[in-house]
């Protein structure tokens, strides 16, 4: 969202800023119910990023010359996986409460260059490098035709490649859903095996992240804080799979400087 005369605005107020024109995820994810309350995943993503750029400072005899974009190119990897348990406290069937917990292993590639043959940061990297705690809890409860969940996720972000530690991230969200079409009260939300149906769902996400470690210095525009809407609609078919889509916009943001205002994401 920013064009380069804004970076290079920034850039001439010693503000580290980028833009991408988008960002794109694909997530592989296995999940093992261990028992009726325990259940073990894990989650092993590939990223994308096209289109960053990225404005600095030129030097000539020790003075700052005017800013200039660079472009850096398409970033794209294997990233960081995760384990995940997640143990039911209380409840059954479609209600309960749940603890969360796991790791965030460094599995990410961290060394991808830009066009000009320079490493790129590590904010920019598929992976961090880093070994990262998730801890967090999720509740869900039905309310006459209405499936209403709830979780909120923190996770603590250790020290990663090029002496870099990301800031903190928080995500906390809430849903209510609607399945349209034949329904079983003691059947989980997604088993209803045997039979199509349609649930619309409407969500609403706080997303927090912290500012950012490089060599101990913290960059003081870096992190920031949005809330997300996102509607849906999700088909689940009699064989027991199930696709869907949601677009989601950002009804408050407060985002740092060195980062774009959030647009749009589906």
């Amino acid at each position: 969202r920013r064009v380069d005369h804004d970076l290079e605005e920034l850039a001439e107020q010693d503000i580290h800023a980028h833009n991408s024109e988008y960002f794109l995820a694909t997530v592989l994810d296995a999940a093992w119910g261990v028992t009726d309350r325990l259940t073990l995943s894990a989650q092993l993503p590939f990223v994308r990023r096209d289109g960053l750029r990225e404005a600095e400072h030129g030097h000539e005899g020790g003075v700052h010359d005017h800013a200039e974009v660079a472009a850096l190119g398409n970033v794209s990897g294997i990233g960081d996986a995760s384990l995940l348990a997640k143990f039911r406290i209380a409840g059954s069937g479609s209600s309960g409460f749940s603890a969360l917990g796991g790791v965030k292993l460094p599995t990410g590639a961290t060394r991808k260059r830009s066009l000009q043959g320079d490493r790129l940061e590590t904010e920019h990297q598929p992976g961090t490098g880093s070994w990262d705690l998730y801890l967090g809890a999720a509740a869900g409860t039905r309310i006459g035709p209405l499936q209403v969940d709830a979780s909120l996720l923190y996770q603590f972000s250790g020290k990663g490649s090029q002496e870099t530690r990301l800031g903190d991230r928080l995500q906390a969200g809430v849903a209510l859903s609607r399945r349209f079409g034949p329904t079983n009260d003691h059947l989980e939300a997604h088993s209803d095996h045997g039979h199509a149906s349609w649930d619309a769902f409407l969500e609403v996400t706080a997303e927090w992240e912290g500012r950012q470690r490089v060599a101990g210095l913290i960059e003081v525009e870096s992190g920031g804080t949005a809330v997300w809407l996102q509607p849906g609609l999700r088909h689940n078919t009699a064989g027991g799979f199930s696709v869907g889509a949601a677009v989601g916009v950002p009804v408050w943001q407060d985002i740092r400087l060195s980062h774009p205002e959030n647009y749009v994401r589906v």
